[in-house]
């Protein structure tokens, strides 16, 4: 009796759940997301993480609040708030590791010397540094991925 009510709960559930799915209107064009502006950190010492993110290319684009004490920055590669893909660090707690969070893809020409520079500044590498795509680590623990495209395909030779 049990086995049976238990299949029949989440049978119930199962097409409760498609029913609900099924419900969700269309996206309409006029709120459908441009692009992904970047990602938010909670970091634990501010200006440390700003320097290291300085390290990578990336520049204050605003700050928050406008004067005084800032408690987040806005940081993108070119400085400008409307066009860049923007990581946004804001003091905070942080629990030890900062594993949970995934990681921050950041493209470069070359893996290895931008993993060179951030070496050379005097943060530690997880792994030893490689031609190509590397990996690095905030002073939080947040993991950047420095993520070097593959080279394009050679051109077919002309006959």
């Amino acid at each position: 009796m049990l086995k049976r009510t238990l299949a029949v709960a989440l049978a119930g559930a199962a097409l409760a759940t498609i029913a609900l799915a099924q419900t969700v209107p269309p996206m309409p064009e006029d709120t459908k997301a441009i692009r992904m502006s970047g990602v938010g950190l909670t970091v634990s010492n501010l200006e440390k993480s700003r320097a290291f993110y300085e390290v990578l290319g990336f520049k204050v684009a605003s700050r928050v609040p406008a004067t005084g004490a800032a408690v987040e920055y806005l940081m993108g590669l070119t400085g400008q708030v409307r066009e860049d893909n923007l990581v946004v660090i804001r003091q905070g707690t942080v629990q030890p590791g900062a594993t949970t969070f995934g990681r921050v893809n950041l493209v470069v020409p070359s893996g290895r010397k931008m993993a060179e520079r951030v070496a050379a500044a005097g943060y530690k590498m997880d792994r030893p540094i490689v031609d190509g795509t590397n990996f690095i680590r905030d002073p939080d623990g947040y993991q950047i991925e420095l993520y070097q495209r593959p080279a394009a395909p050679a051109a077919p030779a002309k006959k």
